[in-house]
């Protein structure tokens, strides 16, 4: 007998007030298979059509854990990336976001629905979207071209050269964008705005440095008030024919299975430096393992983190632990030069444990574990 999907609607959370882009996040599942996940606005009976989330892989490692006989359980995890600055009211006053899965026989079910407070009068950070590629797209070729654009709330502004905003992949800055040029349909949604004639940007991505795959995109501004926020937040696929110029990952890894990692002495002797966010003048900071030897970080949706895990002339590998079982790194995280970037896209949400194996230049293996913790990127009203 056929059945309904099942799941959770996560993120934001109810009676939350909300600002610019927001995480809508959560999982769902089915016996079959889930076809689509959409997201509507308004009153039962009277829903506005938002979009559809994505499923991302390897983004709800516990709901996979939980239900490992569930098809596709390893993409259960789904996320929109919504700019509030769209709804109604320009993005003020209170919304109702639904979340509504079908499956691929055509059931439907509702996962649940989130009031929201959304006050974007009072927004301070810089907003905005990104076009190209789009979520989920795919790129391909030495001259791709991402377009996007951004904004920030009056009085500050964003310098027209474009020194203030930077394009990441993969959590590493690669660039910063063409700023500063016209588009119609943002001209006029936003006429009241320092940069509204010039709120486009373009950066080219030359893709054949990257080996084919999924890889995650976002913009950072920061305006002259100082303030700084992450645009954009997707993930794509690198499409080329023939090789890359970027070294396979096998040759870069050294690979090993869990008994092995498992007697490996773990490493204190090198700090574990941490930094969250995007502000410019962001300092590290130490972290120190637990008595188990974890070390545990909490972050918010969206967020940028990076770990110094090694020095640089180590040959550093990762894996994100489910269960008793080793997994790639999240798709939108690497390791270069011994630190570890990650900026997760909408849908990842909970805990995430990454088991790092370290090669000195002396030839030494040690490990390093840590579990990052990401929280809801708005916090309930009190």
């Amino acid at each position: 007998m056929s059945s309904t999907p099942f799941g959770d609607f996560a993120t934001p959370l109810d009676v939350s007030t909300v600002s610019s882009s927001i995480a809508v996040t959560g999982w769902v599942l089915d016996d079959i298979g889930v076809a689509s996940l959409k997201i509507y606005r308004g009153e039962v009976g009277n829903l506005v059509y938002i979009g559809n989330a994505v499923f991302v892989e390897g983004a709800r490692p516990d709901v996979e854990q939980a239900s490992p006989n569930y098809p596709m359980n390893y993409k259960a995890g789904w996320g929109y990336m919504m700019l509030t600055n769209f709804l109604p009211n320009g993005g003020n006053g209170t919304f109702k976001i639904h979340a509504i899965a079908t499956d691929i026989e055509g059931n439907t079910v509702t996962l649940g629905m989130k009031t929201i407070i959304v006050d974007n009068t009072n927004a301070v950070k810089p907003f905005g979207a990104i076009d190209t590629p789009t979520q989920g797209g795919t790129a391909s070729g030495s001259s791709f071209i991402n377009w996007g654009w951004v904004l920030t709330p009056q009085p500050n502004t964003i310098p027209t050269d474009g020194s203030s905003l930077k394009v990441w992949v993969d959590g590493i800055n690669i660039g910063k964008p063409n700023y500063n040029n016209y588009r119609s349909d943002i001209a006029q949604l936003f006429p009241d705005y320092n940069n509204t004639d010039g709120a486009a940007g373009y950066f080219y991505i030359d893709t054949t440095a990257y080996d084919n795959g999924v890889l995650t995109i976002q913009w950072t501004a920061t305006d002259t008030g100082g303030n700084t926020d992450g645009i954009g937040s997707r993930y794509f696929t690198i499409q080329n024919t023939g090789s890359s110029r970027a070294r396979s990952a096998s040759t870069q890894m050294i690979w090993f299975d869990l008994p092995q990692i498992s007697e490996l002495p773990l490493d204190f002797s090198y700090p574990m430096m941490v930094k969250q966010g995007y502000g410019k003048h962001i300092e590290h900071r130490i972290i120190t393992p637990d008595e188990k030897g974890i070390a545990r970080i909490n972050i918010k949706e969206l967020e940028k983190v990076e770990i110094e895990l090694a020095e640089k002339e180590s040959e550093v590998t990762g894996y994100l632990l489910v269960g008793e079982r080793f997994r790639p790194l999240p798709i939108d995280s690497s390791i270069k030069s011994g630190i570890f970037h990650w900026a997760p896209v909408p849908g990842f949400f909970g805990d995430y444990r990454l088991v790092v194996v370290m090669k000195d230049k002396h030839g030494d293996l040690s490990k390093r574990e840590v579990v990052i913790s990401i929280e809801p990127k708005f916090g309930l009203n009190k």
